[in-house]
């Protein structure tokens, strides 16, 4: 019976840890970012531990950093937080503050006071880094490439028979 009890309490511990998050509503003005910090969102409220340290490991971000912001940051946020510490070369917690203080703003205004204009070279490179960080984040990657190349590959080379490669899309007629 005490055993049962005792399972009954852990078990409402844990519900009541997740319970803590915060709710989450993306607000990039983007509809992709969205998606991406929509995603991380649901995959960090499935496995919070496994979040915290990929958010970490992939923004260099403390644990103690994370599990203190994420009492005022839903997961999403946290992510976007770190992306743009990193993206713009600033403390975690300066971007956390600053977007606390004007999160009525949404994180596009945020982005752009902070110096990432939308269509910038800087706002196309985030946004880029938060696809491929925000595709492992939450799901035990490390974010971080083994390939040694280029994130851009170039097209294959025109093979000199008209496009009409073995075993490719051909013109529909058999010889």
């Amino acid at each position: 019976m005490k055993k049962i009890i005792l399972l009954l309490i852990l078990n409402s511990i844990g519900i009541l840890s997740q319970a803590q998050l915060l709710s989450f509503r993306a607000s990039t003005g983007d509809v992709e970012m969205d998606g991406v910090l929509t995603n991380v969102d649901v995959q960090a409220r499935q496995d919070i531990g496994l979040f915290k340290s990929d958010v970490s490991i992939n923004f260099g971000v403390p644990l103690p950093k994370i599990e203190h912001s994420l009492k005022i940051l839903s997961p999403g946020d946290l992510f976007m937080a770190a992306q743009m510490s990193v993206s713009l070369n600033k403390p975690f917690d300066v971007v956390v503050e600053t977007y606390t203080k004007n999160k009525g703003k949404g994180w596009g205004a945020i982005a752009k006071d902070m110096g990432i204009k939308p269509g910038s070279p800087e706002f196309h490179a985030m946004k880029k880094s938060m696809k491929t960080k925000g595709a492992k984040v939450g799901k035990g990657g490390s974010g971080k490439s083994a390939s040694k190349g280029s994130d851009n590959p170039k097209p294959a080379k025109a093979s000199g028979n008209g496009g009409k490669e073995k075993g490719g899309k051909g013109n529909g007629k058999k010889k």
